[in-house]
């Protein structure tokens, strides 16, 4: 066998040709492996970029949840006023919340700022890329940069928070809206605002001072959900989806007509706590020439099992009354009767509750002052006669009917949420404005978003 052999200088040039051909694929091979590093680090932060925003996310539903712990229609200043609680520390004006952990690394900070009633949350989320990454401990030593796969990517989120009232607009229902009768209408106007109120009273007389913010809405996507008929709506008139709206020949809506409300309305829960009996009076008491069964003259909690007679809740008294069983007041002088500067807080846990007579004398003229509450074992409520109403009613089981009869003009000012509506009769509708901002409110809710 004879073996061949090369020129010595034609055996360099192969081992040239050879160590730039190795030196080739070694450059090759490392670009690869830059290359899979950085993608590897692109995909890892990717996925912490997405990841901390959750972390933040759920650091924004802790402020929430602890702004919002009391139960529905509480009273917003109250639940401001114990923010430090469950491993809440206050500082100052601002509350703050104990590191959360969720992983090697990944945690989130909370914060709240009073700033009236608009608290302010300011959340960071941070994510390790270690917790998403499990194999970037060993690609980082492989590449001799273990650091950079470990960084973490925070996300630092501030949200502007409100309060969602109860009342948001004049008339309130799950289902229709009947507005049927003669000389019915709807407007508002703000208790709160001298521009647009007298002393914190409807202007009647004065109608520069009224506005048209009489909304009547229903979550209800039927057709024919609202029947406007021949009423005046100072206001809009809202339905669920695909509802519709009829208006009679003589009828209009200021605001005009949409489809897309859509609100819960959470039931109602009577509120734990003791209370105190209050029984009707063997003998009437007389009051400025009227006979009251039922007096209360201390603030306080009472319960009874309906009222048998006329209601009279002294001056400067701040009250809560449930009721257990069914009330019919039908009298010419029956009426619940608030004396000046007094407050009533009336939950109806029972079928029924009719008043006609004089109805709802709330001398203060201030709506928030007398707030109804039914649950959902209420499920009829009839104001009737000529009973004014002075007020806010929250009962969304219930078929809510209204009636004015003779020359009088039977007036409600305030709002209402019910289960349907149905008016008779000459009735005019006065929403206050001011509910929005003093009365019940669902919670907090977010007004606005922004990542710093």
């Amino acid at each position: 066998m004879q073996c061949r052999r090369f020129p010595a200088d034609l055996s360099g040039q192969i081992l040239l040709v050879t160590l730039l051909t190795c030196g080739v694929l070694g450059l090759t091979l490392a670009g690869t492996l830059l290359l899979v590093q950085s993608q590897s680090l692109s995909v890892a932060r990717s996925l912490c970029w997405n990841a901390s925003l959750a972390m933040t996310e759920a650091g924004i539903e802790e402020a929430l949840t602890h702004l919002n712990r009391n139960a529905p229609f509480f009273d917003p200043q109250a639940a401001t006023n114990n923010l430090a609680a469950f491993g809440w520390v206050q500082e100052g004006n601002l509350y703050r919340a104990p590191r959360r952990h969720l992983g090697n690394g990944s945690y989130y900070d909370v914060v709240i700022l009073l700033e009236g009633m608009q608290p302010r949350i300011l959340a960071t989320g941070v994510v390790s890329r270690a917790d998403l990454v499990p194999s970037a401990p060993a690609m980082g030593t492989i590449l001799g940069d273990q650091a950079p796969l470990h960084a973490p990517v925070p996300r630092i989120v501030q949200v502007q928070t409100r309060i969602d009232p109860l009342f948001s607009v004049a008339m309130a229902a799950e289902g229709q809206i009947d507005l049927a009768g003669n000389n019915v209408s709807t407007d508002s106007f703000d208790s709160g605002d001298p521009n647009h109120s007298e002393n914190g009273m409807y202007p009647y007389n004065n109608p520069a001072k009224r506005k048209k913010n009489g909304d009547v809405a229903t979550n209800s996507g039927l057709i024919n959900s609202i029947n406007v008929g021949n009423a005046n709506v100072n206001g809009r008139a809202m339905t669920g989806p695909n509802g519709t709206v009829a208006i009679g020949p003589r009828g209009y809506v200021s605001g005009g007509t949409n489809d897309d409300f859509n609100v819960v309305f959470p039931p109602v829960a009577v509120p734990p706590g003791p209370t105190f009996y209050l029984p009707p009076l063997p003998v009437p008491v007389t009051i400025d020439g009227v006979d009251y069964k039922h007096v209360i003259l201390m603030s306080g909690r009472y319960t009874t099992e309906g009222l048998r007679g006329s209601l009279y809740v002294g001056t400067n008294v701040q009250a809560t009354l449930i009721l257990t069983e069914n009330t019919k007041l039908s009298g010419n002088s029956d009426r619940i009767y608030l004396a000046p500067h007094a407050r009533l807080i009336l939950y109806v846990d029972a079928p029924l509750f009719s008043l006609k007579g004089q109805g709802v004398i709330n001398s203060s003229g201030r709506a928030e002052n007398f707030l109804y509450f039914g649950t959902p074992r209420n499920t009829t409520l009839a104001l009737g006669g000529n009973a004014a109403f002075t007020g806010a009613i929250y009962a969304p089981d219930a078929d809510f009917t209204l009636g004015g009869g003779g020359r009088d003009t039977y007036d409600f000012v305030g709002a209402s949420v019910t289960k349907t509506v149905k008016m008779n009769g000459h009735f005019n509708f006065h929403y206050d404005e001011n509910l929005r901002r003093v009365g019940p409110s669902r919670g907090f809710v977010v007004s606005s978003w922004r990542e710093l």
